[in-house]
């Protein structure tokens, strides 16, 4: 189980945030691709408010990683606020088959590439979906605190108007209107 605090910014040139992230000292991490698949079910629905369920497969240099996480959504005023419980596993067929034996209907799948950037006690995560998922790219920054982090986009000089607490379906769900 993990706390996380975190929020997006949007509306952003990935390299130039990248340049601007170099420059105050954030370290490079390395890269990852993820396979991302959201999980629900027409019987007994999750609800936003709740949380979301997710299975993330991740590839950094040839290592996989398989994740099944419940996201428990505490608060998105600010911030998104959320605890993560999260176990690994091995086979992604049968863990998908115990699911649906469950009653969870509902997959939804997408591909994402991400850059990962550590400055003092904050992550900052570049991500590029796959255009079907999300056409945009943008960044999320994760911290101990809500202080830490906009005390960190003003370093940046991020407007506010490109800071967001929507998860990722809620961005997807808005290009559709």
């Amino acid at each position: 189980m993990e706390r996380e605090i975190e929020l997006k910014i949007l509306n952003i040139d990935l390299k130039e945030l990248e340049k601007k992230l170099i420059e105050v000292g954030a370290k490079y991490l390395g890269e990852e691709n993820q396979i991302n698949i959201r999980i629900n079910s027409t019987a007994h629905k999750i609800y936003k408010k709740e949380g979301y369920l997710r299975i993330r497969i991740s590839d950094t240099n040839g290592k996989i990683t398989k994740y099944l996480t419940f996201k428990e959504n505490f608060s998105s005023l600010n911030v998104r606020d959320n605890i993560e419980h999260t176990i690994t596993f091995d086979d992604e067929e049968e863990l998908e088959n115990i699911l649906r034996l469950m009653g969870y209907d509902k997959f939804s799948r997408g591909e994402k590439f991400r850059k990962k950037y550590i400055y003092n006690d904050l992550k900052i995560d570049l991500d590029t979906w796959d255009e079907a998922t999300y056409p945009y790219p943008y960044a999320e920054i994760e911290g101990p605190d809500e202080e830490t982090i906009y005390k960190f986009i003003k370093l940046l000089e991020i407007p506010k108007e490109d800071i967001s607490t929507l998860s990722i379906a809620e961005l997807v769900k808005n290009l559709k209107k």
